[in-house]
């Protein structure tokens, strides 16, 4: 069910879903039958990747997930835990730990940090909780995660690592166990909060939001109706977004 949900969702990004109607366009081009059908497949793949490469329809995407919540300027009282989800990996084995990250789980661990930090000051004893098995054949985030906190100077007695989830759900299932009953942070990427605070708080856990990574940008008007590589990429990440909520409502993790 795990690859089938991921494979779905994949074909379901605008790119895949774009070129997957141009490719029938070209096979029924070659195949020379069902001339308006074929048009029809040729324009279809054409506005579905043209559409979200504007930055003004990547922007509505993103924003109505970012805005949601602020980013973390204040830490709670007695809060002494911060969980960090993981975002994936990237690089090769030999590099450095901090290139071993992909973009999302480097902004949410250098946040993650910057929390952890602020809240050893007055407690010693804090958790950093570093979140993210392994997805296919890649390392476990969490592992990655916790060699990078390391060079950037956590001490490894203050971490505890989750290594075992391939989504956030296992993520919330999982860490529940770890941070029982009490109120915690939550760092992850601003556009994926919105859906680990619904699945955090349906299993009645308590956590903070500490959103990090905004993405996007505006461009001026003069360039809105100008198709980008930037712009098709958030509305890539907004679409993903948008499917993981869509399926947690459907499987029941979160209310509908």
């Amino acid at each position: 069910m795990f690859w089938l949900k991921k494979l779905i969702s994949a074909l379901l990004l605008p790119v895949p879903f774009g070129l997957f109607w141009i490719t029938l366009g070209i096979i029924l081009l070659s195949l020379d039958c069902a001339k308006r059908f074929r048009l029809s497949c040729f324009l279809i793949g054409l506005f579905v990747i043209t559409l979200f490469s504007l930055n003004p329809i990547s922007t509505a995407l993103l924003d109505t997930l970012q805005s949601q919540y602020a980013p973390l300027m204040t830490i709670p009282n007695n809060v002494t835990q911060v969980v960090v989800l993981g975002g994936g990996v990237s690089g090769g084995k030999d590099y450095p730990p901090n290139l071993t990250l992909n973009s999302a789980s480097l902004s949410r661990l250098v946040e993650g940090i910057r929390l952890f930090k602020l809240i050893q000051k007055n407690n010693p004893d804090a958790e950093l909780i570093l979140s993210g098995g392994r997805v296919f054949q890649s390392p476990a985030t969490a592992g990655k995660m916790r060699n990078a906190a390391t060079m950037l100077g956590v001490d490894e007695k203050n971490m505890v690592i989750e290594d075992g989830s391939r989504d956030t759900h296992e993520e919330a299932l999982f860490l529940k166990k770890t941070v029982k009953n009490n109120s915690f942070i939550l760092v992850t990427s601003a556009y994926h909060m919105p859906r680990a605070m619904d699945l955090f708080n349906q299993l009645g856990m308590h956590p903070i939001a500490a959103p990090t990574q905004f993405l996007g940008y505006r461009y001026t008007l003069s360039l809105w109706c100008i198709p980008t590589a930037n712009s098709l990429a958030v509305s890539d990440i907004a679409i993903h977004e948008y499917l993981g909520i869509l399926w947690t409502k459907i499987q029941g993790y979160i209310g509908k």
